[in-house]
């Protein structure tokens, strides 16, 4: 009986060593996360949540110099012709934007640009919510849809 006593002793104080330093890694881990070390805004810029307009991703760029502006290419996913309507955006660009063609064939792009960001500084994190508002004519009936998105990432 002794000797399970002692085997008992020795399992309890191995887990208790190892327990307190899996404990530490946790803490560190998650004082890491809180810190936006782990988030999404790793330095590649990306577009999330559209679904028929299509941002490029390599055409995102946040521009720090004066005045702060996010540039970025759309394409049209839609496979006919649409007419953009309306835009928003919020976030770090809450502020003006505009697209260079605002009637789009399937497949056609345009550059959107976004003035007035705030200012931030190179290699800070931005996320800037997006959503266009366009019509689409399907035979002689006319569909009005909404495309919302996210634009996240490094300023360059």
């Amino acid at each position: 009986m002794k000797l399970l006593s002692k085997k008992g002793q020795g399992a309890l104080e191995y887990m208790q060593t190892y327990g307190w330093a899996i404990l530490v890694v946790l803490i560190v881990g998650v004082v890491l996360w809180q810190f936006g070390i782990f988030g999404q805004h790793s330095g590649v810029n990306v577009a999330t949540g559209f679904s028929k307009i299509k941002v490029l991703e390599p055409s995102i760029k946040y521009d720090s110099t004066d005045p702060d502006q996010l540039t970025f290419d759309i394409i049209n996913g839609e496979s006919m012709h649409i007419r953009i309507l309306g835009n928003t955006s919020g976030g770090d660009c809450a502020s003006t934007m505009t697209i260079s063609n605002l009637g789009l064939d399937g497949g056609q792009t345009a550059t959107v640009t976004c003035t007035g960001c705030m200012d931030l500084d190179a290699s800070e994190a931005f996320d800037v919510p997006i959503s266009i508002y366009y019509r689409i004519k399907i035979a002689s009936d006319i569909i009005y849809r909404n495309d919302t998105g996210r634009i996240i990432g490094a300023v360059e």
